[in-house]
């Protein structure tokens, strides 16, 4: 690996008698890594079914496997069941303590590893509104939302300094896995190391600071925010913690677990030498089974100062609100197609209309008017003239048990692979007829519409197996 002298430096001055070992590491990998979908399957499910080679120790939903193993090919991938993801990159929203019925800010989201790990703990109860500010990012972050079969959240492509006008003390977690540096990736992603410099280091470490101190804005009384990075620059590290609890006298640094090679914060890293750095969490490619990572959690304090804070400015700003629901006429194709779902009575409380586009709003969903809105909670499907078309993650957050007009093949079945290839599927039940959910071993894939043994691939065709 050829680095930087500026960056060598830095590295042999942090790191002393094991910068040889951190240099070594190169040499090395720690194999790969997947999460389990806990709104698809539970891990003791999924050891069963695949050749594991250990769990990753920070995240009990996270798994080394055996290289040889096309996982990114397997049906399960595309059907939602795991997410492909780097251990250390596993941390921070395991490290973050969420909660079903919480309402959740994921802030630098995409392209959505964090998110979708998010949306697993909350088990469709809370809102989860996951932000980039890229347009290009929020596409893949999108996709993987929907694979995972995500119904509670809502994706924004917006400044944190303006989400933080609108969502002042709203949510109780924040996570801000926030742009870095990148050193921590250089193993990864060797075309990383020829953007840095000294001059970026700083430009970051800025940067974070900026993007936290929003952040801190939208977390209420008694919540949390967790701060990660990719680095081991201590200026976007400890320093960046450090200026943050000398700008947010309410938060304090709250200790997160320590196993298997993970370290503690450094205060000798900070300018003022500050003890408790030590609560937060580096990752160090040459002691842990994964790549460079930082982590820190902070709690924002319950006491009356604080929340008259939040008062104060409620007085001077609009207090959020809910969205307001569409009292549209739902069109009787979707009630046809729709009341062979068991939620389907729920859920018409919870309708949300876009021109022909029918969404379902998270419960409890925040008024989003004046927000750049790449998808507003569950897109159900298109109401066309006299007919409706279920949209793919319609398809993909539903259970094959609560719906009819289903149909299963094991993951070998050839029909699978022709299915994710966008064919036409010959069926062994020439009765089915209509819109019918395609699924692997339960799992869904998809749309399809049957008509005497055959079905017509609706998959979505940007999704489609190459």
């Amino acid at each position: 690996m050829n680095l930087p002298k500026d960056y060598q430096s830095k590295m042999q001055e942090m790191l002393g008698e094991e910068y040889l070992q951190y240099l070594d590491s190169f040499n090395h990998s720690y194999g790969q890594t997947l999460r389990v979908n806990q709104l698809k399957m539970e891990p003791a499910d999924f050891i069963r079914r695949f050749l594991l080679s250990g769990q990753v120790s920070w995240c009990n939903t996270g798994f080394y496997y055996e290289g040889e193993q096309k996982l990114s090919a397997h049906p399960y991938y595309y059907a939602g069941v795991y997410y492909l993801q780097e251990p250390s990159a596993m941390a921070p929203a395991a490290f973050l303590p969420v909660e079903p019925g919480d309402r959740v800010l994921d802030l630098c989201a995409a392209p959505g590893g964090k998110s979708t790990a998010i949306a697993a703990k909350l088990q469709g109860e809370g809102i989860l509104i996951s932000n980039d500010i890229s347009a290009s990012r929020c596409k893949p972050l999108l996709k993987n939302m929907e694979m995972a079969g995500v119904s509670n959240a809502v994706i924004t492509c917006e400044s944190p300094e303006k989400l933080a006008d609108r969502f002042f003390g709203y949510f109780d977690k924040v996570l801000v896995d926030a742009p870095c540096s990148g050193e921590g990736m250089f193993r990864r992603e060797p075309s990383m190391v020829k953007s840095w410099s000294l001059e970026e280091v700083n430009r970051y470490a800025e940067l974070q600071r900026e993007i936290l101190s929003h952040a801190a804005q939208m977390v209420k009384p008694g919540g949390y925010l967790l701060y990660s990075t990719c680095t081991f620059a201590k200026e976007e590290d400890e320093q960046t913690v450090e200026y943050f609890l000398e700008q947010n006298a309410d938060f304090s640094l709250q200790e997160l677990p320590i196993c298997d090679g993970i370290e503690e914060g450094r205060p000798e890293w900070t300018v003022s030498g500050r003890e408790d750095v030590k609560n937060c969490r580096r990752f160090l490619p040459y002691k842990v089974r994964g790549e460079g990572h930082f982590a820190a959690l902070f709690k924002k304090r319950e006491e009356a100062d604080c929340l008259d804070k939040v008062f104060e400015k409620a007085d001077r700003k609009q207090i959020v609100k809910e969205q307001t629901i569409s009292k549209e006429k739902i069109p009787d194709a979707m009630e046809d197609f729709m009341r062979d779902i068991p939620e389907w009575k729920q859920w018409k409380k919870r309708l949300f209309f876009i021109k022909e586009r029918a969404f379902l709003l998270p419960e409890h969903c925040p008024d989003l008017r004046g927000l750049r809105i790449v998808r507003s909670g569950l897109y159900l499907g298109d109401c066309l003239k006299k007919r409706f078309e279920p949209s793919q993650a319609l398809a993909m957050a539903l259970h094959p048990s609560g719906y009819k007009r289903s149909i299963s093949f094991p993951a070998e079945d050839i029909r699978v692979e022709k299915y994710l290839r966008g064919e036409t599927v010959d069926m062994d039940d020439s009765e089915l007829s209509g819109w019918t959910l395609f699924c692997v071993d339960e799992f869904p894939l998809g749309w399809g519409k049957c008509n005497r043994g055959r079905l017509k691939n609706k998959y979505n065709p940007g999704w489609r197996k190459l």
